[in-house]
């Protein structure tokens, strides 16, 4: 059976040579369950927002397509200048602002792209009000 370590060393980029800057969007591997809770599975894919980098410890928020216009848990990002090829995965994207995470730079998998800045101005206002 292979380990949790193992299996975040297995991607298919190199991770000194990739850089990772506030307001990026990428793709992360995150588990379903862990430890007490139920239906614990293998990882998958998630994209999210990176709010802060410190050192190789990155400050992130996740992103669903499946967000509430009027919930104080969302915020709709706004003006979205895609990439084609990216397209399907960044439709219509909502910050989940109860779901703020440290990851390591090992979990970050594919960039996506990056968020207009009034946007991120706006995120983290709301993030500061909602969690002090």
């Amino acid at each position: 059976m292979l380990s949790l370590k193992s299996l975040l060393n297995v991607s298919s980029i190199d991770k000194y040579s990739i850089f990772i800057n506030n307001r990026e969007i990428w793709f992360t591997k995150m588990w379903v369950n862990v430890w007490y809770e139920q239906n614990w599975k293998d990882w998958f894919l998630r994209p999210v927002l990176v709010l802060k980098k410190v050192w190789n410890l990155f400050f992130t928020v996740a992103l669903t397509s499946k967000g509430k216009e009027n919930n104080n848990f969302y915020y709709k990002i706004k003006d979205l200048s895609l990439i084609e090829k990216n397209k399907k995965y960044m439709d219509s994207s909502f910050v989940i602002l109860s779901q703020v995470k440290v990851m390591d730079k090992k979990r970050f998998t594919q960039h996506i792209w990056v968020v207009w800045e009034n946007n991120f101005l706006e995120i983290q206002k709301k993030l500061k009000k909602f969690l002090f």
